[in-house]
């Protein structure tokens, strides 16, 4: 649930994340290196509380939501369940990121950004004829190589019971480190350390969280 990082070792000045995962993130640096890609990580383990934090400020309103084509959601859903669900599609709600497990990491190539471009971490930087497509290619085709995968990187539909998560080709998991996170995640414990908590959603998080909808987030029946 991102309560501890215990077990955790440093990725780099900023970063944490599990042993397995930053060995292995190493040998993946350095065959992408060959191909001439600058791999870096941008994002590895975050705590419950950084999570409360982005989820927080979205559901307050201190934070852009984004819709299904990436831009501003307008008009923001004032019922909060429909408001939560909204953010669900590009941000995991606190206890329920795999970016809790430290085998998670989201990355990027820092040498095809063009100069005076800002990261952003959205899905139309990886479309063809954009800057991150061949690196896109590039983690498709190696990342199994060095035990990863890419979780989000299929579209999914949303149902009246499920928000699909969006695509996420720069968010990748160390599967052997993730799986030793999933045998032992306890989804009541974590609905119920959520809904107990003094955050503006704990009202409504039992509404939301159900295990198909927390199953869809974390890829707990389908680690991949």
């Amino acid at each position: 649930m991102g309560l501890s990082n215990e077990f955790l070792v440093p990725l780099n000045e900023r970063l944490m994340c599990l042993p397995q995962a930053k060995e292995a993130f190493i040998n993946l640096q350095a065959h992408a290196k060959k191909f001439g890609f600058d791999l870096q990580a941008c994002s590895a383990f975050r705590s419950f509380e950084a999570q409360a934090t982005i989820f927080n400020a979205k559901f307050t309103g201190q934070r852009v939501i984004l819709d299904k084509n990436e831009q501003p959601l307008s008009p923001i859903p004032s019922d909060p369940v429909e408001r939560i669900k909204a953010i669900l599609l590009f941000s995991a709600m606190p206890g329920f990121s795999r970016h809790h497990f430290g085998s998670d990491l989201d990355v990027y190539a820092p040498n095809k950004l063009p100069a005076g471009q800002k990261l952003e971490l959205t899905y139309r930087e990886y479309l063809p004829n954009s800057y991150f497509y061949e690196f896109g290619c590039y983690l498709k085709e190696n990342l199994s190589l060095f035990g990863f995968s890419n979780p989000y990187l299929n579209a999914e539909t949303s149902t009246s019971q499920v928000v699909a998560i969006g695509i996420e080709p720069w968010h990748i998991s160390h599967l052997e480190s993730a799986q030793a996170y999933i045998t032992n995640f306890d989804y009541e414990q974590a609905v119920n350390y959520l809904a107990h908590s003094n955050l503006a959603i704990a009202p409504y998080v039992k509404d939301v969280m159900t295990f198909k909808q927390a199953d869809a987030m974390l890829k707990l029946t389908s680690n991949q």
